[in-house]
């Protein structure tokens, strides 16, 4: 893909609404733009040769493994801690601080369809796919 593509895909991640569509691969990618209505912010949602199956987001989520080999080029990773800082803090008190950092080192991981932000897209997107390109 040309500078001038990445640039119009940068521009329209920047504002809500707006699609684009991919050739990865032997993938095509739709990047659509939505807006969260809680939080009041927008994402780009990645549908799979136009789809959003749910079985891509299983994984191993002990380890952060992917299933499906979707899952791998095109979701993102979501890490997050298995305990609260406050019942770490609750840990460090009873058991001390070795138990404590072990508890905390415990991650549980998944994957979402949505990204904010477009670097860590157009990273993901050139590391894990060897032919870009863009559909009209």
């Amino acid at each position: 893909m040309e500078q001038a593509d990445w640039d119009e895909l940068k521009a329209q991640m920047e504002s809500p609404y707006g699609s684009m569509k991919l050739k990865c691969d032997n993938f095509e990618v739709g990047l659509v733009q939505t807006i969260s209505h809680g939080k009041k912010t927008w994402g780009t949602l990645v549908y799979i040769d136009g789809y959003l199956k749910g079985i891509w987001l299983s994984c191993d989520n002990r380890t952060g493994e992917p299933k499906h080999e979707e899952t791998r080029r095109f979701l993102r990773k979501v890490t997050r801690s298995v305990r609260s800082k406050k019942e770490i803090e609750a840990y460090r008190k009873v058991f001390g601080k070795r138990k404590a950092s072990e508890m905390e080192a415990t991650k549980f991981f998944t994957y979402d369809w949505e990204w904010r932000s477009f670097p860590a897209l157009k990273k993901h997107l050139i590391t894990n796919n060897k032919d870009i390109s863009r559909l009209h």
